[in-house]
C-alpha cells in the first residue's frame, strides 16, 4: 500500500542533511507534491525555501508542543502528501525520546503516514556508528535511504563493508549518489539564499556557475526517477495514487 511520507534528514554533523533537505524540496516542488517543512534546532537552513508560495517552512520542537502542532498539521491537512523535517547532526538522542514519547511510528501509521530515514554519509566511520543506532532503534519502522555524499569521497569503506550495510539492505533500504560540487559554486548559492531551483535562473550568478549547478541538480533527481521504490520513498508517487484513488471512487 502506498503511504504518504514523514521524511526525515538524519545523520551526523555537516554530513550533507540540509543540502539534502533543499534538493528533496525542490524534487518535490517540481513534480508538484504537496509538502510542508519543518526545521529543529537554532538554524534554520530550510530559510530560503520560505520564500515559495504555499510552502510551510516551521520550526518542529522535539517536544510535547511540537507534537501536538506536528499532528493537528497532519490531520488538518488531508491534502498533504509529503512532510520534511532537517535533524540537526547532535540530535540524535532528542530525537529517540521523540518517537517514543509519543509512540510516532504508530500514530503516523494511523495518519496514513509512514516514515522514511534519509542519512547522507561521508568517508568517516562516526557515520556508519550513527546510521547503525538509528537502524537498531526503528528497525522495520521506517525505510531507508543512504546518500553516498561524493563530496567527500566516492569511496565509502567502512559503509560499504559494513554489517550496518547488509542490516538495512535487509530492510529495503536504497542507495543514492550526491555528486561533488564546487565549493565556490555551492558558496555562490549559500550567498543568494535562494532555493537552488530559483539559483539556477538567477541572472546575477555566473553562468558557467548555473550550468555546474543544473547538471548537479539533474543528476541528483535522476536517480529517483530511474528507481519506483525510490520514488515511493520519498511519495512522489503520491499525485498520481491519488489521481487514481479520485477516479475510482465514482
Amino acid at each position: 500500500m502506498l503511504r504518504k511520507r514523514l521524511l526525515v534528514t538524519a545523520g551526523d554533523a555537516r554530513v550533507g542533511k540540509s543540502t539534502v533537505a533543499r534538493l528533496l524540496l525542490d524534487l518535490l516542488l517540481e513534480k508538484q507534491i504537496s509538502v510542508r517543512a519543518y526545521y529543529n534546532g537554532n538554524r534554520n537552513k530550510l530559510a530560503p525555501y520560505q520564500k515559495i508560495e504555499n510552502l510551510g517552512v516551521e520550526e518542529l520542537q522535539l517536544s510535547r508542543g511540537g507534537a501536538d502542532n506536528l499532528l493537528i498539521d497532519l490531520e488538518s491537512l488531508p491534502d498533504l502528501a509529503v512532510v520534511l523535517t532537517d535533524l540537526p547532526g547532535q540530535y540524535l538522542s532528542a530525537f529517540k525520546f521523540f518517537v517514543e514519547e509519543f509512540l510516532l511510528f504508530d500514530t503516523l501509521a494511523s495518519l496514513g503516514y509512514r516514515m522514511t530515514v534519509i542519512h547522507p554519509i561521508s568517508h568517516r566511520r562516526d557515520c556508519v556508528e550513527y546510521l547503525q543506532e538509528l537502524c537498531n532503534f526503528c528497525g522495520d519502522n521506517v525505510d531507508y535511504v543512504v546518500i553516498k555524499n561524493n563530496h567527500f569521497d566516492t569511496y565509502f569503506p567502512y559503509y560499504d563493508s559494513s554489517q550496518t550495510r547488509s542490516s538495512i539492505e535487509a530492510l529495503g533500504s536504497i542507495e543514492v549518489n550526491l555528486a561533488n560540487l564546487s565549493l565556490f559554486v555551492y558558496q555562490q548559492c549559500e550567498d543568494c539564499e535562494l532555493p537552488y531551483s530559483q539559483v539556477i535562473s538567477d541572472l546575477k550568478v555566473n553562468t558557467f556557475y548555473r550550468h555546474i549547478l543544473f547538471n548537479w541538480i539533474e543528476s541528483f533527481f535522476h536517480q529517483f526517477a530511474l528507481n519506483p521504490k525510490a520514488s515511493d520513498y520519498l511519495g512522489l508517487n503520491w499525485k498520481n495514487y491519488s489521481s487514481t484513488a479520485s477516479e475510482s471512487s465514482f
